[in-house]
């Protein structure tokens, strides 16, 4: 612990002699915010604004080059999963893009690519969330209802079981989820588990 101290100390002696900051963390929620809505052409925007990310501003990872850009696309990729499911992604969907873009980055042997294929993930979900917004805006108890139907579709649902998780009145919910969904909550676990066997 001593050492990590020690070493914790040094870094942040040397960023401060040297003038070398992070990005902000506000812009930096900002830029990942945008995409978590959607919003490609602003995104398009606020990039453009920003300045060039590179290893001053973002931080060295590891010495090697690739690594170090291998690094930075996984701790991007982490945070844009988790707020592209707080603006409502259903959660597989989500970690199933994550693990395709991670599998994808793996074999990549070049800065560049790794780079090109970042670009390439920021507006695939970004795309994902526009469309998603545009066919329906659900609350935030029906996201979790739906995330909850997914990862245990191999089991029994009940609609209780959702109103406890939710904290939600069954009736309230029952109503609430036909509204939303245009179904039932039967008829629509029905038609995933159809559609999972498909």
């Amino acid at each position: 612990m001593a050492e990590i101290k020690d070493d914790l100390t040094r870094s942040l002696f040397q960023e401060r002699e040297n003038d070398k900051k992070h990005p902000a963390f506000e812009g930096e929620m900002g830029f990942y915010n945008l995409i978590g809505q959607g919003k490609i052409e602003e995104l398009r925007e606020f990039r453009k604004g920003a300045p060039q990310s590179n290893d001053s501003i973002r931080g060295v990872l590891s010495e090697n080059a690739v690594r170090n850009a291998a690094y930075h696309f996984i701790a991007m990729i982490t945070m844009i999963t988790r707020v592209c499911i707080t603006y409502g992604l259903p959660q597989d969907v989500a970690y199933k893009m994550s693990d395709v873009y991670i599998q994808k980055m793996d074999k990549l042997v070049s800065v560049e690519e790794i780079k090109r294929l970042q670009e390439q993930m920021i507006y695939d979900f970004t795309k994902t969330m526009e469309e998603q917004n545009k066919s329906r805006v659900h609350s935030k108890q029906i996201v979790q209802c739906i995330d909850y139907i997914r990862e245990n579709l191999h089991n029994n649902v009940t609609v209780s079981q959702l109103a406890e998780y939710v904290d939600l009145n069954e009736t309230y919910l029952s109503k609430l989820f036909k509204k939303e969904m245009g179904c039932p909550i039967s008829e629509y676990i029905r038609d995933i588990k159809i559609e999972e066997a498909k």
